[in-house]
């Protein structure tokens, strides 16, 4: 049995299976022929997936939505079907031959029951339901607790084998019988014709070997490590059988092969499940999250073929190193067809290293990130991967500290993220994003980010963004109170000034604008062939001055407008106009819009019938709320934004020993300011300071006290300005080398 055998015949292309959904799924882009928006990009996959909405049912079909935090809208393509009584069905029916289901399902929280499954008619088996590893509450890092209010991350999945094939046509139905819960909503389903599972190849060792048990509680991670040692001493591959083993701490290897039955077959599980290269950091060390110590050094020549790690995470703890794959991997190493489920994140890396496939596996149900590929690792390929409902970015490359470059993501599938992006590139150089699916991301975040954010090397080299289809991606942002772009580019640390290269990308039912600009300069960014087929808002959305080229960019389907533009006429003057560009002329200036969508997809049916271009009315109150903001520079994890949140807990920090520095908010018209009140942290943690401040334009500079005893406030008043953005400039601190501030509010009187 090969390595990929699970992907034997049938396979399906999930960027068709994709494209489908969305034709189905919104007015705004019902007339693009479905295949057409995504042919040949995503994971090719070895199941067929059917949406429930699209299934026979007496159930109630809920959706569409687009605001996260709600069943529908975290359901893919924003509809589900929920099942509320006895007797309520969703029923699929088989398009290809099947004798497996995956299903993806939502429960009342602290509710654990059983959904019936009946196939051709036949009752096949019940299956049990859990709200065990969904239902998170309050922002990052998230909780259980649901006090802290905020609930999201509803749904989960479950996977059943049938016990035999059923040909096309049979009628798979998920049903509500006397006993079992209610309410229960499906989302989808997936149906696969599994392989039988693999025999024990010659040359290996078996786990069993070493005392590890399959289907009981023992923990056997023991035995594991004996057997990996044992393998690796003799040129050995180690063996996992079928059945499920528990692991009571994550199992470091170096060198060595590890092969299962198939992921269907071969399952880890526990609250320590994983496999890990060495170089990966200590955990926690605490009672509550106990972990491995820290093992210096990188592994290479590390395979991983053809089994689960199913785990046991239901919280977020990022100290905690429960994640299904970690350390450092490198040296040839592979991680291929893994079903990776219920654990903190799928794949952390931790470099530098070089060398690394990951491909052809299932990432799922995840507390944090899909992957995440941390600090200098290199030449790395990450491709035909399909994930779906991580707690944080699907796939990501994050150089803090040292540069990820030369690494690549592709023919992935990466579906609802609950926070951040699908995919996400912070800093580096050199790296590719091709060829590959995302959709419906959740709350803080876009389908494709590049930034220089949380202390990355920037970006340097040539960043390759092509042939990717992002749908339903880009968010309201629960923090900034306005969209964010399906495609969006974030200088929050620094100006971006690598060169970037879009090329034949498809940004399609964009939730609010398809293309996003913020936060510090982008100055070498090309853009070659961007189809965007439906906007919530606009085409492109300027909060900050790119330079490049602009060619072959047509929107169709806008809802407000083409440009959203309060930076003045030259704002987009810098990206050169090589031609065939259209349908993005008109120009917006003013208050944050609502979406427009089509009228079965949840949003205003009827777009504005002029653009505005008078100044809106003076808002009340504070003017800085939930404004653009932008800084000089900022220190990791003090972003400029955290100024203009209204939480006085959370604060910018700029580059340390750099004065000066600069705090711009941009009001998004003319408005009438007389008075600022500077906040810092009302903690006593924060000794008194003074800050050397200047309003630009307006104020000279003057030394402002901020005393914890009196609310670490200060107040700058001056006569009545005319202004459209406000810069402070800081030029001292005596209680830190840098410029702060909590909230930076601005008053009219």
């Amino acid at each position: 049995m090969s390595p990929s055998s699970v992907f034997s015949a049938p396979k399906f292309r999930f960027g068709a299976l994709a494209a489908a959904v969305v034709a189905a799924a919104g007015a705004t882009i019902a007339a693009v022929p479905a295949g057409a928006l995504a042919a040949g990009r995503g994971a090719t996959v070895p199941f067929v997936e059917q949406e429930a909405e699209t299934a026979a049912t007496n159930g109630a079909v809920i959706g569409p939505n687009r605001a996260a935090g709600t069943l529908a809208g975290e359901a893919s393509g924003r509809k589900a079907v929920t099942l509320s009584g006895q007797g309520q069905y969703v029923e699929f029916t088989l398009t290809a031959p099947a004798n497996s289901i995956d299903f993806r399902y939502s429960v009342p929280d602290s509710v654990a029951g059983t959904i019936s499954l009946y196939v051709g008619g036949t009752h096949n088996r019940d299956i049990a339901l859990t709200s065990k590893w969904a239902w998170y509450y309050g922002s990052y890092p998230f909780t259980n607790n649901p006090g802290d209010g905020h609930a999201h991350h509803f749904y989960d999945e479950t996977r059943a084998l049938l016990g035999t094939s059923y040909p096309a046509g049979t009628k798979i139905r998920l049903q509500v019988d006397a006993g079992d819960v209610t309410p229960a909503t499906i989302d989808l389903a997936d149906f696969e014709q599994v392989g039988p599972a693999a025999t024990r190849p010659a040359n290996s060792v078996s786990v069993t070997d070493y005392g590890a048990t399959a289907n009981d509680t023992t923990d056997d991670a023991g035995a594991f490590d004996t057997a990996v040692a044992a393998a690796k001493s003799q040129g050995k591959e180690v063996w996992i059988p079928s059945g499920t083993f528990t692991l009571g701490h994550h199992i470091t290897v170096d060198q060595v092969t590890i092969r299962g039955a198939g992921p269907w077959y071969s399952v880890l599980t526990g609250p320590r499940a994983g496999i890990f290269g060495k170089g990966e950091p200590a955990s926690c060390g605490t009672p509550t999250y106990p972990g491995n110590p820290a093992v210096p050094g990188v592994s290479s020549a590390v395979k991983l073929y053809d089994f689960a790690i199913i785990g046991q995470v239901d919280a977020r703890v990022d100290c905690d190193q429960s994640n299904a794959i970690g350390g450092a991997l490198g040296g040839g190493s592979v991680v291929q067809n893994l079903w990776l489920q219920h654990t903190k994140v799928g794949l952390w890396l931790d470099g530098p290293f070089d060398g690394l496939t990951v491909s052809g596996n299932r990432i799922l149900d995840q507390t944090a990130d899909g992957l995440n590929l941390h600090q200098g690792i290199s030449n790395t390929v990450v491709t035909n991967n399909f994930l779906r409902n991580t707690g944080d970015d699907g796939l990501a490359m994050w150089s803090e500290h040292d540069a990820d470059h030369h690494n690549t993501f592709s023919f992935n599938t990466v579906l609802l993220p609950i926070l951040a992006n699908n995919i996400a590139v912070y800093g580096g150089h050199d790296n590719t994003v091709s060829d590959n699916v995302v959709a419906d991301n959740q709350d803080q975040g876009g389908g494709l980010h590049i930034a220089n954010r949380f202390s990355a090397v920037p970006l340097s080299g040539t960043t390759t963004v092509a042939r990717n289809t992002a749908i339903r991606t880009g968010v309201l942002d629960s923090n900034w109170q306005f969209g964010v772009g399906a495609l969006w580019f974030d200088g929050r640390d620094s100006a971006i000034t690598g060169r970037v290269d879009v090329t034949d990308n498809d940004l399609v039912d964009n939730n609010y604008e398809a293309i996003q600009f913020i936060d510090g300069a982008t100055t070498d960014v090309h853009f070659d062939g961007v189809r965007i087929t439906g906007a919530g808002t606009f085409a492109w959305q300027l909060q900050s001055k790119p330079s490049g080229s602009v060619k072959n960019v047509v929107a169709t389907g806008i809802g407000r407008a083409g440009v959203y533009n309060c930076m003045g006429p030259d704002a987009m003057s810098g990206l050169a106009d090589q031609g065939g560009n259209s349908g993005w002329t008109t120009t917006y200036c003013g208050s944050w819009p609502a979406p427009v969508y089509g009228s079965d997809n949840g949003g205003t049916t009827t777009p504005p019938t002029t653009t505005p271009t008078t100044t809106p009315t003076q808002p009340g109150g504070n003017l800085a709320l939930h404004k653009s903001v932008s800084a000089s520079g900022s220190q990791g994890g003090f972003p400029p934004g955290n100024a203009v949140d209204g939480d006085a807990n959370s604060y910018w920090e700029s580059t340390n020993n750099a004065f000066p520095q600069a705090l711009t908010v941009d009001f998004g018209s003319t408005v009438s300011v007389s008075r600022l009140v500077l906040k810092l942290p009302p903690s006593s943690a924060w000794g008194t300071r003074t800050q050397t401040i200047s309003v630009d334009g307006i104020k000279a500079a003057a030394g402002y006290s901020f005393n914890p005893a009196s609310g670490n406030t200060a107040t700058v008043t001056f006569p009545a300005a005319s202004v459209r953005t406000l810069r402070l400039t800081f030029t001292g601190n005596t209680g830190w080398p840098a410029g702060q501030l909590s909230e930076l509010e601005a008053y009219s009187s």
